[in-house]
């Protein structure tokens, strides 16, 4: 008994010591963490110089040639050579854009989009209307 009246009695101290420890080992690691993030004003860069264009972007003008199962070719809707063997419609609609392109100083891309039961035969004649009107940039696409 005598043991717990001398505990109550006792006046409970605070150890300050391991308190300050804490603390400057958190001051520590924050200041360790927070200089490892660069500050935007840290960032060497530089601003591009003023450029002076005149000429405007020259966008290429491109076609979409359709060609059907029923060897339908359609350039942008409009319908060319049915049952002809000779395209030379078409030969023509491609020189006048091909005209255009030029005379903008802009490219030519042809985008071929054969159907996939065209006939091959039919894709080779289109193909050969763009070699008579002198166009170099063609791909194919597919349907999806």
């Amino acid at each position: 008994m005598k043991l717990i009246e001398e505990m109550m009695n006792k006046k409970a101290e605070l150890e300050i010591a391991p308190l300050i420890d804490v603390v400057f080992l958190l001051l520590i690691y924050f200041m360790v963490t927070a200089s490892l993030v660069k500050k935007e004003a840290d960032l060497s860069f530089m601003l591009p110089a003023k450029v002076e264009t005149t000429e405007p972007l020259q966008l290429p003008i491109e076609v979409l040639i359709e060609v059907s199962e029923d060897g339908v070719i359609l350039v942008e809707g409009m319908m060319f050579g049915k049952d002809e063997d000779n395209l030379d419609d078409l030969i023509g609609q491609l020189l006048s854009l091909k005209e255009a392109a030029d005379s903008s100083g802009s490219d030519l891309i042809v985008n071929i989009l054969p159907d996939d039961k065209a006939l091959h035969g039919r894709i080779i004649k289109v193909m050969d209307a763009c070699a008579a009107a002198n166009v170099k940039n063609m791909s194919f696409s597919m349907t999806m």
